[in-house]
């Protein structure tokens, strides 16, 4: 598939969004996988456009659950 870089589009790569958000590379490459952030991939490397990062983080985000529940015991 032959995707085109936007170069009026700044971006960062998934290590440098890392460090600007606090999230895991391998989110972000999932996020990036799934089209919920606008990026590319050359060769190994995913790229993220920093607009589409900033308007993801910006998008209030549930927490995940926190482990396994304890049943309540009488």
């Amino acid at each position: 598939m032959l995707q085109r870089v936007k170069s009026d589009r700044g971006f960062l790569t998934t290590s440098e969004a890392c460090e600007k958000t606090g999230l895991s590379s391998r989110y972000i490459q999932r996020l990036l996988h799934e089209g919920r952030l606008d990026g590319f991939k050359a060769s190994a490397v995913w790229f993220v456009y920093e607009d589409s990062l900033s308007a993801f983080t910006a998008q209030p985000r549930k927490r995940g659950p926190k482990g396994p529940r304890q049943s309540k015991q009488d």
